[in-house]
């Protein structure tokens, strides 16, 4: 455990009238103590107000502190400290924290589907817009500790629609509901076998997956001819005004590209339409990264790198498009200095399970936090346990990375959402 940064934090003694005046790590309160006036509104002004004391604080930039605690209030983290003391205040006890987890390739809650496949070039579907709030997937986020999510459009479409990012919960008259941080945030692209997955050369002309593309090379086509198309201003028919005008802030580097590449031939596409429109996209899947990685070395694309399996069975050993995975593929990208994170389902076994093979225990608990928030450029807002960001926070009963700690409870916006808590 790393303490080196934290051995010598004064102990802050804190009242209930100066809570609010304290921003940073060791500020000293403006009043150390409330009038005799004040002392009958101090409980209710502060009523918002959580100390979290933990064993052991996991604070997602790679250090920890041992023992730590996290003031929070009006749910954002006020102070981080080894020892906080607060009287009067409502105190959980446990034995670690960390950093609500950031999921960065999701399709929580997407009601109607997650693709738009009437048509092949859809960056006008939005799955910000399509939200069902009700929808139990949030609930079940909740409960592996996500708190925040990066919602991704299905790939049935080459050009399948705009991303969007969202807290877990926050929302609604209850705060128990999911909010949108950002409707329009990034354009995801598929350079894969996905959006060819149900179209035909041949069959019935009543459908409308009588169409192209119908091998990966009508994919790159189609996604070429669009982006030319756009970028010299020239007529399409599958090109609305609003299609042009999202893909043209896409290509001017106003919004993120998320390339979902699996292959490494798809991969080495991506890199291919970055040196023809210089645009840099982000890797989403890099499961077959592994047999390029001279290529992913030279370039070094970010590289969301989704459901690193921990099946034992073959067929957990094969993507979605029959790639062929490994388990130490993360450990090599931290060995390279690739900008990479963890995403999908289970993150929290992904994690451990990298450990396991190769992955240093930091690198792994930012993998799924700190690391995420920065490709996705939302780390000034969550994905570490630091002043002034959100109150994020999962308690366990033992190590995060051991397969025998369970989550205790999870805290998003500094409401907890699930029992568990020890209250003093």
């Amino acid at each position: 455990m790393q303490r080196r940064k934290f051995f010598g934090l004064l102990i802050c003694s804190l009242t209930l009238g100066s809570i609010s005046t304290l921003t940073s790590i060791g500020n000293e309160p403006r009043s150390s103590e409330p009038r005799s006036n004040e002392r009958d509104t101090a409980h209710s002004e502060n009523s918002n107000v959580i100390l979290v004391r933990a064993k052991h604080v996991v604070l997602g930039t790679g250090e920890t502190i041992s023992p730590g605690a996290v003031l929070v209030e009006s749910g954002k983290i006020k102070i981080v400290a080894g020892q906080i003391d607060a009287p009067d205040i409502e105190t959980v006890e446990v034995d670690w924290v960390m950093p609500g987890l950031v999921n960065a390739a999701a399709s929580y809650g997407i009601a109607g589907g997650t693709s738009e496949i009437s048509t092949e070039v859809a960056p006008d579907f939005y799955t910000s817009f399509s939200l069902n709030p009700n929808s139990r997937d949030f609930k079940e986020a909740i409960d592996e500790g996500i708190t925040t999510a990066h919602l991704l459009p299905g790939t049935q479409s080459v050009i399948a629609g705009c991303s969007s990012i969202i807290k877990i919960s926050g929302g609604g008259h209850s705060q128990d509901k999911p909010t949108v941080l950002t409707e329009k945030h990034g354009l995801t692209i598929a350079l894969s076998s996905d959006p060819t997955s149900r179209n035909q050369a041949r069959g019935r002309p009543d459908t409308i997956f009588m169409r192209q593309p119908t091998n990966r090379m009508g994919v790159v086509w189609i996604l070429r001819s669009a982006m030319h198309k756009t970028q010299n201003d020239q007529p399409a028919s599958f090109l609305t005004p609003e299609s042009r005008s999202i893909i043209a802030s896409a290509m001017k580097g106003e919004l993120p590209i998320y390339s979902v590449s699996r292959k490494d031939v798809d991969i080495r596409s991506t890199f291919v339409l970055q040196d023809e429109f210089g645009v840099r996209p982000i890797i989403i899947g890099g499961d077959e990264a592994y047999r390029i990685m001279a290529d992913i070395i030279e370039r070094k694309p970010s590289i969301i790198y989704t459901d690193l399996t921990s099946r034992s069975s073959s067929a957990g050993l094969r993507g979605p498009e029959g790639t062929e995975r490994r388990w130490n593929v993360a450990s090599q990208f931290a060995a390279a200095g690739i900008d990479f994170c963890l995403a999908g389902s289970e993150l929290l076994d992904q994690a451990r399970f990298a450990t396991r093979f190769g992955l240093d225990r930091n690198q792994a608990m930012k993998s799924i936090t700190l690391s995420p928030a920065k490709i996705l450029k939302i780390d000034q807002q969550v994905g570490s346990i630091e002043t002034n960001k959100d109150a994020d926070l999962i308690a366990f009963n033992g190590d995060p990375l051991e397969f025998t700690s369970s989550i205790q409870w999870v805290m998003v916006n500094g409401k907890i959402h699930s029992a568990g808590s020890d209250k003093k």
